[in-house]
């Protein structure tokens, strides 16, 4: 049997009744942050741009377009909704994969639902299909996938993409493994252009991509099964030899769900999550020593792993998106205001006279330490007194340190605050949480347009 066969017979057989009333609420969770980091993404100058090109004007449906005025096509929708959906890099993460599970795969499931009149608690078991696929297939490509310069929320989320629209279309097990097959020949996503808009573009294709798969297959076309293992196959390509585990991907679906274990992880920063670790380092001394500027400050230093210090390391950032990867920016942000929010991003307005004059005195140096999420920050002032604190931030709040539901719909109000009032936001909020039990999912989204 293939890989393809495999894996697509272990993402078919995952069941809403098996699933369990704590995945079920995880999964509604992870929507309802979605939508919300989509409406604040929905006004970056890039969506517009993209808008236009596509000219989803011209071409209307029946899917939403967040916060964008008039209805699309599904596969536009996907691809506006999901660049959107990481245009603030705010959307939540899988230390799994490495990235973000939930941005490639809800756009493409509420457009579909949208288009199709599918309710909720069936978007939710597709959910849960696909977030397993994505996160297991990580278990066994990372790290390095990622450190080969692969961009997995991309390459990897446009699987649950897949496997997502796949199940909410009804595809059986083989139909779904020519859909996987298929995708093979779609990832795509390079590091290279982190802190640009296209890496937001890299997500809005995966689940662009992964929804096309699906509707392709539905149409009859074909693929070839053996497109992961192939001598020319994802594996070998984009991995290579020796540095994958086919075993590591199949084994233990019957075990506690990556949902579960280690779960979502919401982001609390606007920013790169890489830099979490060193931010919330720099919060503590703040919340310990009071605002702290260039007046008192002689220096600052950083210490994150190397993996993280990779892509943030930017001493220097130049635009408000590059400065969403810059470890050096933020931790004097976060040193100088005492919180960082989507305001600080605007473009033309991110670098403040305090920011820029700390950013002189600010080093950054990686680590190779056992905890890869460890951040330090050390602070020494020009009257000789030194603060230094650490904190190891798996790329957000996750089950060990949860957000309430309360907690999420102050970031979710934060998201939606310039579209909805607090009323509006709180209905919004409640829909999702609830999208099972209502299971009108056209209803729902007419609180986004």
């Amino acid at each position: 049997m293939t890989f393809a066969n495999e894996l697509a017979q272990r993402a078919a057989a995952i069941s809403l009744d098996d699933s369990g009333d704590e995945a079920i609420h995880i999964a509604k969770r992870a929507v309802a942050d979605t939508l919300g980091v989509t409406v604040a993404g929905a006004g970056a100058d890039f969506i517009a741009s993209l808008e236009t090109v596509l000219g989803t004007a011209a071409a209307p449906g029946k899917a939403t377009r967040v916060a964008r005025n008039g209805r699309s096509t599904m596969l536009h929708a996907a691809l506006v909704n999901g660049t959107a959906a990481h245009a603030l890099d705010f959307d939540d993460c899988s230390t799994t994969l490495g990235g973000h599970p939930s941005a490639p795969m809800v756009p493409a499931l509420l457009a579909i639902a949208e288009d199709h009149g599918f309710g909720g608690k069936a978007v939710i078991e597709a959910y849960l299909a696909g977030f397993e696929t994505e996160t297991r297939l990580a278990r066994g490509l990372l790290p390095h996938h990622y450190e080969k310069g692969w961009h997995p929320t991309a390459t990897l989320g446009v699987f649950g993409a897949t496997v997502a629209s796949a199940r909410l279309l009804g595809l059986e097990a083989p139909a779904l493994a020519n859909a996987l097959a298929m995708t093979v020949s779609m990832t795509s996503g390079l590091k290279s252009n982190f802190g640009t808009p296209v890496k937001p573009l890299h997500v809005g294709q995966a689940a662009h991509n992964g929804m096309l798969a699906a509707l392709l297959t539905s149409a009859g076309v074909t693929a070839n099964l053996e497109a992961f293992e192939h001598a020319y196959g994802f594996f070998n390509v984009l991995n290579g030899e020796g540095t994958f585990s086919i075993e590591k991907i199949l084994d233990d679906w019957h075990g506690t769900p990556e949902i579960l274990k280690p779960g979502i992880a919401i982001k609390q920063h606007p920013c790169c999550g890489s830099a979490h670790s060193a931010i919330d380092s720099a919060l503590k001394i703040r919340a310990a020593q009071g605002a702290l500027g260039p007046d008192g400050i002689a220096a600052i230093e950083t210490w994150t792993h190397e993996r993280r210090l990779a892509h943030t390391n930017r001493p220097e950032p130049a635009t408000a998106l590059d400065a969403k990867f810059s470890v050096q920016f933020l931790t004097a942000k976060a040193l100088t205001d005492g919180q960082l929010r989507i305001a600080d991003f605007r473009e033309g307005a991110f670098m403040t006279p305090a920011v820029a004059e700390l950013l002189k005195v600010t080093t950054s140096t990686h680590h190779t330490g056992d905890d890869q999420y460890l951040g330090r920050v050390r602070v020494t002032m020009k009257d000789g007194r030194v603060f230094e604190e650490v904190a190891s931030t798996n790329f957000g709040r996750g089950p060990l340190n949860p957000m309430t539901d309360a907690e999420l719909f102050e970031k979710f109000s934060d998201c939606v605050s310039g579209h909805m009032d607090p009323a509006a936001a709180q209905e919004a909020f409640d829909a999702v949480l609830s999208m099972d039990v209502h299971d009108d999912v056209a209803g729902m989204m007419r609180l986004f347009a």
